[in-house]
C-alpha cells in the first residue's frame, strides 16, 4: 500500500503559502535530493528565506521537524517512480479492472495520509466539547457531502442527541432561523466555497449558533466564517469523479468524532447504543 508522499502533497498546497514559506516549497520541489544532505541554515540561504519559515513551512505541512521533512523525502525520491506515482491519475479508459481499482486504493490510502498529516487534534476536541453541551445539532452537506452528514446525524440519533438534517436547502434554511446560542450547525462542504453553504453559515452566525465546519486543506470563505475547523486532505485537482478520496476521509473524521462522543458520555452510553439497536432489530423481525 502506498505511503504519504511529501512532494505530491506539498505541490498539492502552493496556493496557501505565505511568500516565504512558498520559497522554501518551490526549492524544496525542485531540488529534493540536495534538501536532504542540507541544514536549515543551508537550505534558508539556497532559497532566501529563514530558518523560521523553514520550520512554520514543515508544520504547515503535518511535519514537527525539519529532520522530518528529509525522511519523507528520502522515501519520495528512494526510486524514480513508486507504484503510487504509476497510478496517480485515475481515469485512464484503458486501464483493466485490477489497475482501476489499484489506483482507487492507492489515491484513497494517499488521502487519509495526508489527512493524519493535516489533522489538528485540538480542533476535535473543542468540536466533541461543542456537541457534548449543545441544546440541538443541525447539520447539513451539499451534493455527495449530505451523505456524509446523514451518516453523522445517524450516529448522534443512537447516542439520544435532538440531531436534525434536512438535504434541501429550504428545509434547512427554515431551521436555521431557528437557531440558539446552546445550538450548534455542523456542515460538511469539500471546497468550502458552496453559495448556499455560506448563506446557512451566515445565518447560522447571525443567530449566535457554533460553526463546526468539515472540509478540506486551504483557504475557503466557509473556513472564516467557522468557530472550528476540521480539515481533511485537499480535493484530487485532476480529475474529480464524485470527490471519492474526500469523501472517505470526511467519513474517517466523522467516525473518530462518534468514538470520542462515546468517550465523552461514560459507560452509559452502552445502554443508549444497545437500547436503539433493539428498537431497530425488534421493527425488522415485526415486518
Amino acid at each position: 500500500m502506498a505511503e504519504f508522499q511529501v512532494l505530491k502533497h506539498i505541490k498539492s498546497q502552493l496556493d496557501s503559502y505565505t511568500p516565504s514559506e512558498l520559497a522554501v516549497a518551490e526549492y524544496v520541489l525542485s531540488s529534493p535530493e540536495k534538501v536532504m544532505e542540507m541544514t536549515t541554515k543551508q537550505l534558508s540561504q539556497s532559497c532566501g528565506s529563514s530558518e523560521a519559515a523553514i520550520i512554520r513551512f514543515c508544520k504547515r505541512i503535518g511535519i514537527n521537524s525539519f529532520s522530518g521533512l528529509k525522511i519523507e523525502l528520502a522515501k519520495s525520491t528512494k526510486s524514480e517512480q513508486s507504484p503510487s506515482e504509476m497510478v496517480n491519475t485515475l481515469l485512464h479508459f484503458e486501464d483493466d479492472l485490477q489497475t482501476v481499482f489499484n489506483k482507487v486504493l492507492v489515491n484513497t490510502h494517499q488521502a487519509l495520509k495526508c489527512t493524519e498529516k493535516l489533522f489538528v487534534i485540538d480542533e476535535m476536541e473543542r468540536a466533541v466539547k461543542a456537541f457534548h453541551e449543545a441544546e440541538r445539532v443541525y447539520l447539513y452537506g451539499a451534493g455527495g457531502s449530505a451523505v456524509v452528514a446523514e451518516d453523522f446525524t445517524l450516529k448522534l440519533l443512537r447516542l439520544n442527541y435532538l440531531a436534525f438534517q434536512a438535504n434541501d436547502i429550504h428545509v434547512q434554511m427554515m431551521m436555521a432561523a431557528n437557531l440558539t446560542e446552546r445550538d450548534v450547525l455542523f456542515v460538511v462542504s469539500t471546497s468550502g466555497q458552496t453559495k448556499e453553504i455560506l448563506k446557512l453559515m451566515n445565518v447560522a452566525q447571525e443567530k449566535g449558533a457554533k460553526i463546526v465546519l468539515l472540509t478540506q486543506h486551504g483557504k475557503s470563505p466557509a473556513r472564516k466564517l467557522a468557530d472550528i475547523v476540521l480539515t481533511i486532505s485537499e480535493e484530487e485537482h485532476n480529475i474529480r469523479i464524485g470527490t471519492m478520496t474526500a469523501r472517505i476521509a470526511q467519513l474517517v473524521v466523522i467516525d473518530a468524532l462518534f468514538v470520542a462522543l462515546c468517550m465523552e458520555k461514560g459507560h452509559g452510553v452502552y445502554e443508549q447504543i444497545v437500547h436503539t439497536h433493539e428498537v431497530v432489530q425488534r421493527m425488522k423481525e415485526e415486518e
